[in-house]
């Protein structure tokens, strides 16, 4: 099972039975059976036939279509969500005490996951900055459980986030990695690779809600409006350290990427070349698809989906799954 990336200018994909046949500039690549494929993900120089279309989405194979900074722009996929799942979901959301139960949830996971990162690398790397953040998120932790409302949990998010990626950046080589937090347009190549990361990310969780039946648009934590799935950015925390930082810590520490691999644009926004998105492309799915450890032999693709049927249950079952933790 996977992901077939259509990105590349001239590249092509069409049916011919059960297989979807891939050409670039009129020249054959390879050939994948349908049924083989998780999802698709299309750019804005690359084409898909109506009847490869067809077959993908009767398979239930969601189709993604990105924009030229590869941002997501839309989707085709069967994402109706269950009536009943719905249901839970609006009641969650209006209903502030269970409401704040499931965003305190995503919030302590996601300072949890901050801080195992960083701790994973005391070991080889000696730096007081490091120490002195990971105190930090461990004093901030503290306070989830006795928050009382979900603007004083945005407040120490918001906290955890800096003094987090004060220790991220103390990871990296100062020398060439001039990182000094988060970025948005990326203004240096560590927010790139970081901004892209998240991108990609958005996919993966977004899948795993489909797979769930539940509704995009309804979450928890971030704010309900037409302009975003905020259910989407909910559940992207709970993933971006221990999978999309984890593989860009990797990146740069062992130097696959260089400071060539980066350009910028007209407004000063920074961003991988071409050559280097492909290097990202080959990488990255090796590392989606490989199982770890440290994930109890999941891959992060299935750590993912195991996770967000969790937060299924959860949000189906919510005074059970709180007995669970407490126990």
């Amino acid at each position: 099972m996977g992901v077939l990336y259509l990105l590349s200018k001239g590249s092509n994909a069409k049916k011919d039975g059960g297989r979807i046949v891939l050409e670039k500039d009129d020249k054959l690549i390879g050939r994948m059976p349908i049924r083989s494929l998780t999802s698709v993900v299309v750019g804005p120089f690359a084409n898909i036939t109506t009847a490869a279309v067809y077959a993908c989405l009767e398979a239930k194979i969601p189709i993604f279509f990105l924009d030229k900074k590869c941002c997501l722009l839309g989707q085709l996929a069967d994402d109706q969500a269950a009536l009943p799942i719905i249901r839970k979901q609006f009641a969650a959301f209006e209903d502030p005490a269970l409401s704040l139960q499931l965003a305190k949830s995503v919030v302590g996971e996601k300072i949890k996951n901050q801080y195992r990162l960083l701790k994973s690398y005391t070991r080889t790397v000696q730096n007081q900055q490091l120490i002195k953040s990971l105190n930090a998120l461990r004093a901030e932790q503290s306070k989830v459980k006795n928050c009382e409302t979900e603007d004083s949990l945005r407040g120490i998010e918001g906290s955890c986030a800096r003094n987090y990626f004060t220790g991220f950046g103390a990871l990296l080589d100062n020398r060439t990695w001039h990182f000094k937090g988060r970025t948005r347009p990326a203004t240096d190549p560590v927010n790139a690779l970081l901004n892209f990361g998240y991108a990609f990310l958005e996919r993966e969780v977004r899948i795993a809600i489909i797979g769930q039946g539940m509704d995009a648009r309804i979450g928890f934590l971030h704010s309900n409006n037409s302009r975003k799935d905020s259910l989407v950015f909910d559940l992207m925390e709970l993933f971006r350290q221990p999978v999309i930082d984890r593989f860009v810590l990797n990146l740069l520490r062992l130097q696959t990427y260089k400071l060539q691999d980066f350009e910028k644009n007209d407004e000063g926004e920074c961003r991988l070349t071409d050559d280097a998105r492909m290097l990202w492309f080959q990488r990255y799915e090796d590392y989606m698809e490989k199982p770890y450890q440290e994930y109890d032999g999941l891959s992060p693709r299935q750590l993912i989906q195991k996770r967000v049927e969790k937060f299924r249950q959860e949000l189906l079952y919510p005074l059970k799954s709180s007995r669970l933790r407490e126990n």
